[in-house]
């Protein structure tokens, strides 16, 4: 376990620095010998989500949460699969999952601005508008959003999907 851990590891590092194809290539060896790692699954999922290939990371979402990934992972992956099922337009998915991930992890933040994008792209725009004033009194100048600044400045521009760039 300890050589899986490090070769996530070194691709985790890989993916840091752009280089997502090598990423990608080191932890599908690794899925040939560890199916069921949660933390792999995740990675892959990771690795895949910012390539605008959202499509591909969910059942690597998935499958990580089914194997009883936890902790932080736990939390970032409810988030990276609420937003891709709202990429992909999958929004009651999207709501339902992010909906969980706000009452596991009510200290992060970021999941009322996904939710709030994925009850908008469903036409609750009442509710949206609520969740977000809600949490702008809730959470103001969040660490946690300020690290997601990139991502909500792109989807405050566009926030219905698909996206082609």
């Amino acid at each position: 376990m300890a050589d899986i851990a490090a070769d996530i590891e070194r691709a985790v590092a890989l993916r840091t620095a752009g280089q997502h194809t090598a990423a990608l290539a080191v932890l599908l060896d690794l899925l040939k010998v560890a199916p069921v790692e949660p933390k792999l699954n995740y990675e892959i999922a990771c690795t895949f989500d910012p390539q605008g290939l959202e499509a591909d990371a969910i059942p690597f979402y998935e499958r990580a949460l089914e194997l009883g990934l936890s902790g932080p992972d736990r939390c970032g992956a409810l988030l990276g699969l609420g937003s891709a099922y709202r990429c992909v337009e999958q929004y009651a998915d999207a709501v339902r999952i992010l909906e969980r991930g706000s009452v596991e992890f009510p200290e992060a933040a970021e999941f009322d601005v996904f939710l709030a994008l994925a009850l908008y792209n469903m036409g609750e725009h009442r509710r949206s508008t609520q969740l977000l004033l809600n949490h702008i009194a809730k959470f103001p100048g969040s660490d946690r959003i300020v690290r997601l600044q990139r991502a909500i400045h792109y989807y405050a521009d566009r926030p219905d999907p698909p996206y082609e760039d």
